[in-house]
């Protein structure tokens, strides 16, 4: 069924401004006694697809209708349609009398919008968003807990039993919309929650099967090998394993880890993972610790892990514990172009994909454009005042939002289109 013309014009809009908008946003919050998930939908998209907007089972109870200042003048008609709650965009005291959830005067306007799914809880203004219609970067957050401590970790973890997780990604998998895209499964390690886990992929394999699902994991504890059979039974055609392997010897990966025997566990786990016939991804960050050894690590890996179908070698987040550990991490990028350039181009001609993530075109050796990536989640992708007058912004990772000069490589510089002719690499993926 053909989208209504105002709803594809509001998507048009969304993709035009993903950049740098938040995942929550505060709202005065009426009528609410639970914790919620709610798809917001717009009266187009209600009329035309009702809860088939969702790709899972759903109610209209779990449905919020998104009214703008277009529908003003309707409004108190609206507000009867028999539906969960009302987001009413506009600052506007307005009180109608329903019983359903009402979200009034937005603090930003601009993130939540419909296609969204949303999460309230009673007692707070908050409203995070889980899904975003359009963006490069949803993901089914599964914990805050992790089982390593590594020196760049953007996200530090907290010894939290937050299993409530499991639950809210098993709805939000129903609500999300239908089609093709990549979905993340993070933490903190979602191997954590082990049973929890495979319920989502099993949940996403019945009611998304055409998304690909992309897990990332340390895979120590995928060292059990009891998980070869879990895998094999859930059997999820699309599913990727992001697993991050920093040296080429255990000392230098628990090191990074500061989890002694890690390196021992996640070699094991990796094995596993290939025994179970799961599609594996190696993640390198690149830091003062790593690159020294990028050339002997790409041996390293095509000898002992063949099997892998991609390499990620990734630029550092300058956030979390990475700021804490600025001087044991920080190298500028222009200073391991050479070691880069040798491990990216062993593993390619050997038939293992590589992916550049997370660095500025503009530092690159030209000859690695191939493998670049526009790769920073929309969410938190920004450009500097130097990037303005450069050519390659659509093509460009450009930096994160934590980004500071102290963390910015001399090589930073404007391309121009003959320069982008030399180093245009593929489209974006997941970072």
């Amino acid at each position: 069924m053909a989208s209504p013309p105002e709803f594809e014009q509001l998507t048009l809009c969304r993709l035009q401004g993903l950049k740098m908008l938040r995942l929550d946003t505060q709202f005065e919050i009426i009528n609410l006694a639970a914790p919620k998930l709610f798809k917001v939908i717009s009266p187009g998209e209600l009329i035309s697809k009702g809860t088939a907007a969702c790709a899972g089972e759903a109610s209209y109870d779990d449905l919020m209708l998104w009214l703008d200042e277009s529908s003003a003048d309707n409004h108190e008609q609206m507000i009867s349609f028999p539906v969960g709650g009302f987001l009413l965009t506009g600052n506007t005291n307005i009180r109608c009398s329903t019983d359903a959830t009402l979200l009034t005067n937005p603090k930003d306007t601009l993130v939540v919008q419909p296609g969204d799914v949303i999460a309230v809880r009673p007692g707070s203004t908050v409203v995070r968003v889980l899904y975003r219609r359009g963006a490069n970067s949803n993901l089914l957050f599964m914990t805050d807990r992790c089982n390593s401590l590594c020196l760049m970790c953007s996200q530090p973890p907290k010894d939290v039993d937050d299993r409530w997780h499991i639950e809210e990604n098993l709805k939000l998998i129903d609500l999300i919309d239908q089609g093709p895209e990549q979905l993340g499964i993070s933490g903190g390690e979602p191997t954590l929650y082990r049973e929890g886990l495979l319920a989502i992929i099993e949940r996403a394999k019945k009611i998304i099967p055409e998304k690909s699902l992309h897990i990332l994991s340390n895979g120590r504890l995928l060292s059990d090998a009891t998980w070869v059979n879990d895998l094999e039974r859930v059997n999820h055609l699309s599913l990727t394993w992001g697993v991050p392997l920093y040296a080429d010897n255990a000392a230098d990966h628990d090191n990074v880890v500061q989890a002694p025997g890690a390196f021992s566990e996640t070699m094991a786990g990796l094995y596993n993972l290939h025994r179970a016939n799961q599609k594996i991804e190696i993640r390198m960050v690149l830091s003062r610790l790593t690159t020294p050894r990028l050339p002997e690590w790409s041996h390293f890996v095509f000898r002992n892990l063949p099997f892998v179908h991609h390499v990620a070698l990734m630029g550092i987040e300058n956030t979390g514990l990475a700021k804490k550990n600025y001087e044991q991490l920080w190298i500028d990028p222009a200073d391991y172009q050479k070691e880069l350039n040798q491990a990216a181009f062993f593993l390619d001609i050997r038939g293992i994909a590589v992916s550049i993530y997370n660095l500025p075109l503009c530092v690159l050796d030209p000859v690695l454009g191939r493998f670049y990536r526009q790769s920073i989640s929309d969410w938190k992708n920004l450009f500097i005042d130097a990037c303005q007058t450069c050519s390659a912004t659509d093509a460009c990772a450009g930096f994160f939002k934590s980004h500071s000069t102290k963390w910015q490589s001399r090589n930073v510089h404007p391309l121009s289109v003959d320069d982008l002719v030399v180093m245009q690499g593929a489209l974006h993926e997941i970072a």
